[in-house]
């Protein structure tokens, strides 16, 4: 089992920082370390970021809400994974969704004026987080920009890698047929057998509750 110094040194903006290195800086840092149940909410859609939070446990979903359907894309955090990362500075600084622990839930939290004296502490920091951005910024993969006649895959895959980090492996899309189908601009039956055919190839699967669950792979 990591220890706790091992589990952080772990996270991708602690990357290739020595144990020693790590203590002088949580000896200067103020942490916060949560536990959160399944189903506590942890920010509110449209909050203002002001921490960089890294799960250390457990998972966190993060809810994308379609405003024109009733469709949701639920980005599903595990270990190692972080929240508010790419909100903490620029234009858009709010949280895109609301975020609530998926299950059970350990989190560690550094407000934003401590993360940005880390990253002035030294350049590993800066160059983890400019990397961390960077890979951000590289969500777009081959099935989109490959493919050619207009399709449900390609528009499903579209709106799933405008939300999804590349660094998240599971999402689930929530909404009738009837709905999705509607997004992808075909009917209801079009859909359904479209949907039948990729279970059936193994590209999706069905949650308990009838979402569709998209992996990286």
């Amino acid at each position: 089992m990591l220890t706790m110094y091992e589990t952080i040194m772990e996270l991708p903006l602690f990357k290739g920082i020595g144990e020693e290195q790590l203590s002088q800086l949580l000896e200067k840092t103020s942490l916060e370390f949560l536990r959160k149940k399944t189903g506590e909410i942890i920010y509110k859609e449209g909050e203002s970021v002001g921490s960089i939070d890294f799960v250390l446990s457990g998972r966190v979903k993060i809810a994308h809400r379609l405003k024109n359907f009733d469709i949701e894309l639920d980005e599903i955090l595990g270990p190692g994974d972080i929240i508010g990362g790419h909100n903490l500075f620029g234009l858009e600084t709010s949280y895109p969704g609301d975020v609530t622990a998926f299950s059970m839930a350990s989190i560690m939290r550094i407000e934003k004026r401590e993360y940005m004296r880390i990253l002035m502490s030294d350049p590993i920091y800066m160059l983890n987080f400019v990397n961390y951005l960077s890979a951000g910024c590289q969500r777009v993969p081959r099935v989109v920009t490959e493919e050619g006649e207009p399709s449900i895959s390609r528009t499903l895959s579209s709106l799933i890698v405008s939300f999804m980090a590349l660094r998240v492996n599971e999402s689930l899309l929530i909404g009738s047929d009837r709905e999705l189908a509607r997004y992808c601009g075909v009917d209801e039956e079009e859909f359904t057998k479209w949907k039948r055919r990729m279970m059936d190839e193994k590209k999706i699967s069905l949650g308990p509750r009838g979402q569709i669950i998209i992996t990286r792979r």
